[in-house]
């Protein structure tokens, strides 16, 4: 009975060997109900950002504990559970990876980055346009333009302004954007940001951000008027004291000399 309980003890000690290392529950993303983890192995690489039913290391993951932090891992069967530890068992971890062109290219996909700038852009067009219509009549004005030649200035000028803001969204542009976001992010930092604008709230920022940018920009134009008219009347004050200031010199330099005292 010895030899057999020992052979037992034996055999079961190697089974647990011989099983996966159970991870460590790393991080967290929560954005209203939705949440999204990170797993760690013993050897301090982590995993990306993974949801239920995703699997890492061996263990699937089976349900979570939002009350405790605390996520359930399964094999071949077999339960266990995992407490968020803050980022411990990573201290010897690699540096974090760098980001490609795809990564980049990944999150512009998830955000609707095309669809997003697009909106924007028509938002600022709107906003920008009175001024730019009272800027533009008021130096065809200064020209002294027959009114054929005013439309004519006017309607050049229009284009020219459609095809700066067009340039804002153009393929060079865009290619320069995406590697600049591989540049300033790290691997995980996209792949996080991806798995954000994945969730509904992500979606809902993405939908919502031309509203909020418009609602600002109504915000923003009133009180920008009268800082402009403030900033134009400094500047036209600083000019003519310049102005004066250049024509005392210039009289005291051409008065004659007092005659010297005998």
């Amino acid at each position: 009975m010895k030899i057999r309980a020992l052979m037992l003890a034996l055999v079961t000690a190697v089974a647990v060997q011989a099983a996966d290392p159970v991870p460590l529950f790393n991080a967290m993303l929560t954005v209203g109900k939705d949440h999204r983890f990170v797993l760690a192995g013993l050897d301090g690489k982590p995993s990306g950002w993974l949801n239920l039913g995703d699997t890492f290391g061996g263990y699937t993951i089976k349900a979570f504990d939002a009350a405790t932090s605390t996520l359930e891992l399964v094999q071949d069967g077999k339960s266990v559970k995992v407490t968020l530890v803050n980022g411990a068992g990573v201290k010897d971890a690699p540096a974090p990876t760098a980001a490609t062109l795809a990564d980049a290219e990944n999150l512009f996909k998830v955000m609707r980055f095309d669809e997003m700038m697009a909106k924007m852009l028509e938002q600022q067009k709107k906003a920008l346009a009175p001024m730019m219509q009272q800027q533009m009549a008021a130096q065809a004005a200064r020209m002294k333009l027959t009114p054929d030649e005013q439309q004519e200035f006017i309607a050049l000028q229009q284009k020219n302004f459609d095809t700066m803001m067009s340039s804002l969204m153009g393929p060079d542009m865009r290619a320069q954007m995406m590697q600049a976001y591989s540049e300033v992010f790290t691997k995980d930092q996209l792949d996080g940001l991806s798995a954000f604008y994945g969730t509904p709230a992500g979606q809902a920022l993405i939908d919502k951000t031309p509203e909020v940018s418009a609602k600002m920009q109504a915000l923003m134009m009133p009180r920008m008027q009268p800082a402009m008219a403030t900033m134009q009347k400094s500047m036209a004050d600083f000019a003519t004291q310049i102005a004066a200031k250049h024509k005392a010199a210039a009289e005291a330099q051409a008065a004659p000399a007092a005659p010297a005292s005998p």
